[in-house]
């Protein structure tokens, strides 16, 4: 049926349409009568000037006119967007360096910087050459001068994982029917982690999982499962994912790899990310949120609880990252500490990453992955069907895995068992209190926030103490600590091999800051100078191209 004039409410809208055309036009027609001559005589003007050309040259024309007006206008967009995403002031200096003369001047001041490192590199490579094995750090059985990194407590359990090791070094989990035993022991290992945390019989029975090579491999996973999921849930097409500024680096990682745009929200006096703020940054692109159970940097939590309330409401998944608190926290809470949910216990918790080589004091190479569903859980397989190869299913990145590294983390969960983690996480926190007391006693330095755990971030509070010449003093006497920015502080991740070191650590961070606060000049090379340049840079991207030289040297010295 068409809209003619049949239509009743055609017919009772025509006199409103006649009238309002009529008002229109007693309001308009005196303005184009006074404006009629000028529009008449500038229209002969222009046809006057173009009279001279032929056709096909004004068509040339209005397509070169085209095409430089939809080029200024991509351009400003290109612009727009960049300041939307940068920031004014790291679009400018971008927009800067495109400059030849600049660019030079950069490239040759990263030409220097290049120079130093390599030659650095050479004479470190040198060095180990004629020393061998002295220019590495030489690891105790038990006590530890380096910032997390080695977890594993005592000999008997290093003894222990190497046996395992041994006995599966030449399985591969790939091949289930080859090595049906790493099924059992990868299906327990995740239902071991997952008991931890809010699943299991006695939380929520759907929480599942997979093994991953470790904690940066569990993010990547957690975030494309739930980029995917929320693509099919919601049709999500142009996804957002909301982290804080103290969030780990891999999701920053994942951003890039995943094609997921990072809206990155800063933390408050605490260091931690605030549910209202989450609530200002949710958008209908929204596909995850990202709280840390806890941070990296300095050790303490994001409010898991405050932050599910506003994810639940807009239907939006949230990761708890307890990549470091995984099997700290649990055993914490046990000991009688108040620790927050942060876990599946939590309704609105879709997916976290739990490190086993961590404080689950396994062999590095492993890690844990746990979602809330399989309907989560599915959107990080790989299905192939049309290969001639045969039908592929894949759990996750790799196809190919070590089993032995599968084999050492069940046997790290069940030698260390529930009273063996009791009694290291009891140590462990005793230490890092310990040494939260004897900080607060260094003349120039201070805590950072209120660690949950057991990091301890710790920074200056007299402009004379520069905080990495410290660290890079206490690299001097063979400590390894975590130099961390915005604000400029340095780190220590207690382990088990820290429990006896506290006395000594607290007596050479005085003297090193004592040394700093007196002669603040005492220290020209080190990790300092790198430090203060990117403090002060204004363009952050001239700073990633120096660790890409960096990781470049990395790569290519010869040793």
């Amino acid at each position: 049926m068409g809209l003619g004039g049949s239509h009743p409410w055609l017919q009772q809208a025509q006199p409103h349409l006649q009238r309002w055309q009529a008002q229109a036009s007693s309001i308009l027609s005196p303005h184009w009568a006074r404006y009629q001559p000028f529009f008449e005589d500038q229209t002969a003007w222009v046809d006057s000037q173009l009279a001279q050309y032929r056709p096909w040259q004004l068509v040339l024309v209005t397509v070169l006119a085209s095409f430089v007006l939809y080029s200024c206008l991509s351009t400003f967009a290109s612009l727009v967007s960049s300041i939307q995403d940068a920031g004014v002031k790291a679009t400018f200096f971008r927009w800067l360096k495109k400059i030849p003369g600049v660019q030079y001047f950069v490239d040759k001041e990263l030409g220097k910087y290049q120079k130093k490192i390599r030659d650095g590199f050479k004479k470190a490579a040198e060095a180990r050459l004629r020393e061998k094995a002295k220019g590495d750090v030489q690891i105790a059985e038990q006590d530890s001068l380096v910032s997390g990194t080695l977890y594993m407590a005592g000999k008997e359990h290093q003894d222990l994982l190497n046996e395992v090791y041994a006995s599966y070094a030449h399985t591969n989990p790939l091949h289930t029917d080859v090595f049906p035993s790493l099924r059992t022991l990868e299906a327990e290992v995740i239902a071991m982690t997952a008991s931890l945390v809010g699943g299991g019989a006695s939380g929520n029975p759907e929480v599942c999982g997979a093994m991953t090579s470790g904690g940066s491999e569990s993010i990547l996973t957690a975030v494309k499962a739930s980029r995917d999921y929320m693509a099919e849930k919601k049709g999500i097409k142009h996804p957002e994912m909301i982290i804080a500024v103290s969030a780990h680096a891999a999701f920053f990682k994942a951003a890039e790899y995943f094609k997921v745009k990072l809206v990155v929200v800063p933390v408050g006096k605490d260091h931690r990310m605030s549910a209202s703020s989450v609530k200002r940054a949710i958008t209908r692109n929204t596909i995850l949120v990202v709280a840390s159970s806890p941070g990296f940097p300095h050790g303490v939590m994001d409010p898991v609880e405050d932050i599910a309330k506003v994810t639940r409401r807009y239907g939006v998944c949230l990761h708890s990252d307890a990549c470091l608190g995984g099997f700290v926290l649990p055993f914490a809470r046990k000991l009688g500490h108040p620790i927050p949910p942060f876990d599946f216990s939590v309704p609105g918790v879709t997916s976290m990453s739990i490190d086993t080589h961590k404080f689950g004091m396994a062999h590095k190479g492993t890690s844990v992955v746990l979602y809330s569903s399989r309907d989560i859980r599915k959107h990080q397989f790989t299905q192939i069907t049309e290969w001639s190869g045969g039908l592929y299913i894949s759990p996750g990145f790799a196809g190919s895995r070590s089993g032995a590294l599968i084999a050492t983390a069940w046997a790290s969960l069940v030698h260390m068992g529930e009273e063996g983690y009791l009694r290291v996480t009891q140590e462990m926190l005793a230490a890092a209190k310990k040494f939260q007391r004897g900080v607060a006693n260094i003349q120039g330095l201070r805590v950072v926030g209120q660690p949950e755990m057991c990091v301890v971030a710790f920074e200056s509070t007299h402009r004379s103490v520069d905080i990495y010449k410290v660290n890079d003093l206490m690299t001097q006497r063979g400590w390894h600590l975590n130099a961390l920015q915005f604000p400029a502080a340095v780190h220590i991740c207690f382990t088990a091999r820290h429990v006896n070191v506290v006395d000594q650590l607290l007596k050479d961070l005085q003297e090193c800051t004592e040394r700093v606060r007196k002669d603040p000049k005492c220290v020209k090379d080190g990790m300092a100078p790198m430090y203060g340049m990117a403090a002060v840079m204004p363009d952050r991207r001239m700073i990633g191209d120096f660790l890409t030289m960096y990781q470049e040297e990395l790569m290519t010295v010869s040793v």
